[in-house]
């Protein structure tokens, strides 16, 4: 992986399943991710994904929800967010990630999205393999997962329409309880942090970056993401050289392209974060490729 494409607001231009065809699908597993946990990011698109068959913890917004097996969890717009294994043990998901803009460019639609993407609307919905209420959205998230396929496009569309609309019935039926100011100024922060984690990066840069001063760029991480700014960037840049390593880059190339100053740092970093040396997860990735 090269260096993270951005959009001019900061959040990430994620990799569709075709040119032109704004949803990106797929079934993974827990064990890419050293520590079993992904990096934190954000994005303009919808996020919606299944645990197959293992516990999952979401964090979103800096609130953590738990999912069962064969729950969902429906991520809205422009919200921080990252999965975890809480046991750091192997498991299984899939998930569904389409932008806004899958949806066409009728004003009513738009409108619509626009209202339930906005800064004091809930971060995510919990949908519960129990609830018979919520079994027709995980089906449908399901049928993306499998179908997303751009001769599938109308079939597609016509999901993602109906779970947008099931999802804006909930919404409307709870009430905002985050700052969306706040979070504007944290997604703009953590924004420069992604488009910039390969170079130094200094506090004050990061907080100009949300046009706030150092002890509230500060107040601000310790609120909503419960980590120091610096702990982000260490965090982010460690996921980022994990990513090269499983795309095949040597320890070293993946330490010095994301921004550490030595390879001894780097390591200590590392297994002070996942629990493992880097070489330990290089070999890993390397006996799963066998």
């Amino acid at each position: 992986m090269g260096v993270l494409s951005l959009r001019e607001d900061g959040s990430e231009i994620l990799t569709y399943n075709a040119p032109d065809y704004p949803i990106s699908t797929d079934y993974s597993c827990l064990s890419i991710f050293p520590g079993y946990a992904a990096n934190c990011h954000w994005h303009q698109d919808f996020e919606s994904l299944i645990t197959l068959d293992c516990d999952l913890d979401y964090s979103v917004n800096g609130q953590c929800v738990h999912l069962h097996p064969g729950d969902a969890i429906f991520v809205n717009s422009r919200r921080l967010h990252y999965g975890y294994s809480p046991s750091m043990t192997e498991g299984h998901y899939c998930f569904a990630v389409f932008h806004p803009e899958l949806m066409g460019i009728i004003p009513a639609v738009a409108s619509a999205l626009e209202k339930l993407e906005e800064d004091g609307s809930p971060g995510y919905w919990l949908l519960s393999a129990q609830k018979e209420e919520d079994r027709p959205m995980i089906e449908t998230i399901r049928f993306l997962c499998d179908h997303a396929t751009p001769r599938e496009a109308l079939a597609v569309v016509s999901a993602c329409a109906s779970l947008l609309n099931a999802i804006m019935k909930r919404y409307q039926e709870e009430t905002s309880q985050t700052s969306g100011a706040d979070w504007a100024i944290v997604r703009r922060m953590v924004g420069y942090i992604q488009g910039h984690y390969q170079e130094k990066l200094m506090l004050e840069d990061i907080a100009a970056a949300g046009a706030v001063c150092r002890s509230k760029c500060c107040k601000l991480f310790r609120e909503k993401l419960h980590i120091t700014p610096q702990q982000y960037v260490m965090r982010y840049r460690l996921g980022k050289a994990c990513d090269l390593i499983r795309d095949g880059a040597s320890i070293t190339d993946a330490a010095f392209d994301c921004g550490f100053q030595g390879l001894s740092y780097f390591s200590e970093a590392f297994k002070k974060q996942y629990g493992i040396s880097p070489s330990v997860y290089h070999r890993r990735i390397r006996e799963n490729e066998t």
